[in-house]
């Protein structure tokens, strides 16, 4: 997996192309989740937890381009502090419900090649 953190010092200036890569990333995960053979349910829960986990990424990024002095400083610790957390999180969890329900292995692959150059 690669790492994810935006070492990029002006934020301001990236906001646009980070949430860009976000909703990249969602369509992969969306289209994915709808070849996947599990349960309505499940493929609901995967699509829904990334859904959720997108939209706050967005959102923070964006109060954080809004933020200024020292408490934007703090901000960005945060972000780059929590960003890899937040990611791991969110791509073992797929993997744990896709392996759950398909056991050739295949779609585990292809969950697993949809993040692997995933970069901030």
């Amino acid at each position: 997996m690669s790492v994810f953190q935006d070492t990029s010092p002006d934020f301001q200036n990236k906001t646009i192309a980070y949430i860009n890569r976000l909703d990249s990333q969602s369509a992969k995960v969306v289209a994915m989740a709808e070849d996947i053979p599990m349960p309505q349910a499940l493929r609901s829960e995967l699509l829904q937890t990334w859904r959720i986990t997108r939209q706050k990424l967005a959102y923070f990024r964006r109060e954080l381009e809004r933020a200024d002095g020292e408490f934007r400083k703090e901000l960005e610790v945060l972000h780059n502090a929590l960003l890899p957390e937040v990611i791991s999180y969110q791509v073992k969890l797929g993997a744990m419900m896709i392996s759950d329900t398909c056991k050739d292995g295949r779609y585990l692959h292809r969950w697993q090649a949809i993040w692997t150059n995933y970069t901030y």
